[in-house]
């Protein structure tokens, strides 16, 4: 499934701003992007994906993974999400929970998912924040926990991520009270180790 370029760009946006990168070839990677010359930025990411720089392997697992400029392949896309998540990258550790999570490119493997979005919400990422409290609400390669679970909702609520509170609410009403006190004191523990 291709995605749209819009979209695309705004994740390349998104992921510029996080690392801080500056000049070179990445930066003319995503000047190609916005002039719609996909594939010269394809080659400036792979240039600096080469040299590890992350940013530039997160982009070009994203284009592999929406499949602009190159085929769609799950494989390549992941082998340089993993590239860019081993070095710390944020994107590429949600990317890769969510290509465990379904299988995309990888033996689906919800403990490896797991183990990526906790990496990903651990450095703040909201959307893995919610992730990996879906994890821990269903027991889906973490043991099953609602207060864990409810902790994480609320730091992601916290972070901006607006569907947050449904899922508060809904996990909630299946909580007791001492669950929810406990949880409101992870959550807050979570807060103070990693911020907004």
């Amino acid at each position: 499934m291709k995605f749209p370029l819009k979209i695309y760009l705004a994740v390349v946006f998104f992921a510029l701003l996080a690392t801080g990168s500056t000049g070179g070839n990445l930066e003319d990677g995503i000047e190609a992007l916005r002039t719609r010359d996909v594939k010269k930025a394809y080659e400036l990411f792979l240039i600096e994906a080469k040299k590890g720089n992350a940013s530039a392997q997160t982009n070009l697992g994203t284009l592999y993974a929406t499949g602009q400029g190159v085929p769609h392949d799950d494989i390549e896309a992941v082998k340089w999400f993993r590239k860019a998540a081993s070095q710390g990258d944020v994107i590429s550790q949600r990317n890769l929970g969510v290509h465990y999570a379904k299988g995309l490119g990888v033996q689906q493997n919800d403990k490896e998912a797991a183990k990526w979005f906790t990496m990903a919400a651990k450095q703040g990422d909201p959307l893995s924040q919610i992730s990996i409290g879906i994890m821990y609400e269903l027991g889906r390669g973490i043991s099953k926990n609602p207060v864990v679970a409810w902790a994480w909702y609320t730091l992601a609520k916290r972070n901006g991520v607006e569907t947050a509170q449904s899922y508060i609410d809904s996990i909630q009403e299946k909580m007791s009270s001492d669950e929810i006190n406990v949880a409101k004191q992870i959550a807050e523990q979570f807060h103070s180790e990693i911020g907004d």
